[in-house]
């Protein structure tokens, strides 16, 4: 199931801290005590040199990978084992600047934008093109010649040749198209010199429409990445504070509505769905808040796929608590991760699991940051529900 799978790639980068190091002269500063944001900028063999600097970069990228099965039909796996990935990927990066409390958390992350030109040499998928963002988290307490990072990453992909029950009816695996993209990825760079870096990854791609239209049995991609990335500019920031200051741990309360729309059945009319929640939070770190909260979602048309003797509102709502982790790569920009359990659920509504999902990511508004805006994902145990566009506003306490 490609969300489930999603989902246990990215806890698992989350979880881990652990990976081989390639020099002698970094397990010192690996194992060394407290937190250094600080990066060398050269890279010859002598003596480390540690400045406060902001880099930008321009990156070229291959991709090639396996495209794993994700249906018993035999109809959507011969066409995925018959289609071959590929793609070619120019993007920008720049990293976070030393004065974020964040920078300094995450050993000066990288923040990018792209564009990929993929193919899956088979007409039936098409040859899409994809606008995508993504950060990597640097695993080096602090930057040697070899370097390790882990990352994420979503975008929009359009140009899928689509299910047409006349034109393309062989492909049972997508049915839009326009795609939504996600990926975690697992990468290895080398300094080649003072502005140069080759790189390796892999990791893990999906490509779905969350069941807006039917078919979406979705791509799922084990990648092999090669990249090229060239250091265009470099920036020392001065007066950069020696320590973080202590976080003050707090409450918020945050009440969000997020609308979506789904399709049931092939050729059937796409329906509009309504997300209403709120939620309490505890925030004890910079990275981490522990939440709990309640969502009651509405399914138009519930009235009439539902039978019984049950009220038109019970036959079109669902709702639930639920406990949560939201993972803050910033001040402004986290990832929340919800598992919930249905207190009333309705099966048409394929509402089949006890237990809901949900996983997105959310821009925070406002120089207050207690407006916040995003995207995300409802799903059942992997099957995906409906994708959310998300609004809320958030009450903190201190």
């Amino acid at each position: 199931m490609p969300v489930k799978l999603t989902l246990t790639i990215i806890l698992l980068l989350l979880l881990g801290n652990g990976v081989g190091r390639c020099q002698t002269v970094l397990v010192h500063d690996i194992l060394s005590d407290g937190p250094d944001s600080s990066i060398r900028t050269s890279v010859s063999t002598e003596a480390y040199h540690y400045v406060e600097t902001s880099r930008i970069f321009a990156r070229l990228s291959f991709e090639t990978g396996y495209i794993m099965p994700v249906d018993d039909k035999s109809s959507v796996n011969g066409l995925l084992k018959a289609s071959h990935y590929s793609s070619i990927n120019i993007s920008n990066s720049w990293e976070v600047s030393p004065n974020s409390v964040y920078s300094r958390i995450y050993r000066k992350p990288k923040l990018g934008v792209g564009l990929s030109f993929i193919s899956f040499h088979n007409q039936q998928l098409g040859d899409p093109y994809m606008i995508y963002g993504y950060t990597e988290i640097p695993i080096n307490k602090k930057e040697g010649r070899w370097n390790f990072t882990y990352g994420l990453g979503a975008g929009l992909a359009w140009n899928f040749h689509h299910y047409d029950k006349i034109n393309n009816a062989g492909n049972e695996v997508i049915g839009s198209s326009v795609n939504a993209h996600l990926q975690a990825s697992i990468n290895a760079s080398y300094w080649l010199n003072n502005n140069f870096l080759i790189g390796i990854g892999t990791g893990f791609r999906h490509f779905s429409n969350g069941a807006l239209q039917k078919p979406n049995a979705g791509i799922n991609i084990i990648p092999l990445q090669f990249t090229l990335q060239y250091k265009m500019r470099e920036i020392t920031v001065a007066n950069v504070a020696p320590q973080l200051p202590p976080f003050q741990k707090h409450w918020s309360y945050t009440i969000y509505n997020s609308v979506g729309a789904k399709q049931f059945g092939r050729d059937e009319p796409v329906v509009f769905k309504d997300l209403f929640g709120v939620n309490a939070g505890y925030q004890f770190s910079y990275k981490y808040k522990a939440v709990a909260g309640f969502d009651l979602t509405f399914t138009d048309g519930g009235q009439n796929r539902v039978k019984g003797d049950a009220s038109n509102f019970s036959k079109s709502v669902s709702y639930g608590p639920y406990l949560g982790w939201e993972w803050y790569l910033t001040d402004r920009i986290y990832i929340p991760i919800y598992c919930g359990v249905y207190l009333h659920r309705n099966l048409k509504n394929e509402e089949e699991g006890a237990l809901f999902q949900r996983l997105g990511i959310r821009y925070l508004l406002l120089p207050s940051r207690q407006l916040g805006v995003g995207i995300g994902l409802k799903t059942h145990l992997g099957s995906a529900d409906f994708i959310e566009l998300n609004l809320g506003y958030t009450f903190r306490r201190h």
